[in-house]
C-alpha cells in the first residue's frame, strides 16, 4: 500500500533487530513475518532482499561520475535517453536533481574519492538516488540523517516527502523532526512496541 512507517526508540531498544527480522536476516523468536500474506519461512530470502533498498548513515560513494554513482555503470546516459530519464527521475525523488542541474557537467560531474566534492547531505541524497534507481518495493532509511546537520537533514526530509506514497518506506530515526509527517509511527522499548499511531 506504499505506506511510510517510522520506527523510533533509544539505542539498544531493538530497532536494528526489527530491521533484521523484516529483511529476513534473523528469524523472530515468537510470532511470524508475513510478506504479501506469505510466511517469511516460505520466501526465497535472496529474492526478498533484492526488492529492498537500504540507506544507512554510512554512505558508499565511488570516485567516479554522479551518473555512475546512481546507475552503477549500467550504461551510457549520453547515448541512452531511457537511462537518462531514469537517472533524472531517481535524482528528483531523492531531492538532488536541482543540485545536479546547477553543475556544469551535470551527471558527468566527478565526485572525488568517497564523494570528496560533496557535502554530507549531498552524499546521502546521492546514495538514496542509487537505491531508488534499483526500483525497490521497500526502501529502508536506517538512521540516515543522524550524522547530518540541520540543513542537510531538512533536504533528506524533502526526499522522504517526495517518496511518500510512491514506495513503501521504513524510516528509523532518533529525531522526531525526521519522521513527524509519516503515516505510522512505532515506538520501541526493550524489544517491544510500546506506542503506535
Amino acid at each position: 500500500t506504499n505506506d511510510s512507517i517510522a520506527i523510533v526508540g533509544e539505542s539498544g531498544s531493538g530497532k536494528s533487530t526489527l530491521l533484521d527480522i523484516i529483511t529476513l536476516l534473523q528469524e523472530p523468536t515468537s510470532g511470524a513475518v508475513r510478506i504479501d500474506n506469505n510466511s517469511g519461512l516460505d520466501i526465497l530470502k535472496s529474492s526478498w532482499r533484492s526488492q529492498i533498498g537500504y540507506v544507512s548513515q554510512d554512505t558508499v560513494i565511488f570516485n567516479d561520475t554522479i551518473a555512475n554513482n546512481i546507475c552503477m555503470w549500467s550504461g551510457d546516459h549520453q547515448k541512452d535517453l531511457n537511462l537518462l530519464h531514469r537517472l533524472e527521475e531517481s535524482a528528483e525523488q531523492a531531492n538532488i536533481l536541482e543540485f545536479i542541474n546547477t553543475l556544469p557537467n551535470r551527471f558527468e560531474t566527478q565526485v572525488g574519492d568517497r564523494g570528496l566534492f560533496l557535502s554530507g547531505g549531498q552524499k546521502q541524497r546521492l546514495f538514496i538516488a542509487r537505491e531508488i534507481f534499483r526500483s525497490p518495493k521497500l526502501l529502508i532509511l536506517d538512521e540516515a540523517t543522524s550524522s547530518l546537520d540541520t540543513n542537510s537533514e531538512s533536504e533528506i526530509q524533502k526526499s522522504i516527502e517526495r517518496l511518500k506514497g510512491k514506495i513503501t518506506l521504513i524510516v528509523v530515526a532518533h529525531r522526531l523532526s525526521t519522521i513527524k509527517n509519516l503515516d505510522l509511527i512505532y515506538v520501541i522499548k526493550d524489544g517491544e512496541i510500546i506506542e503506535s499511531g
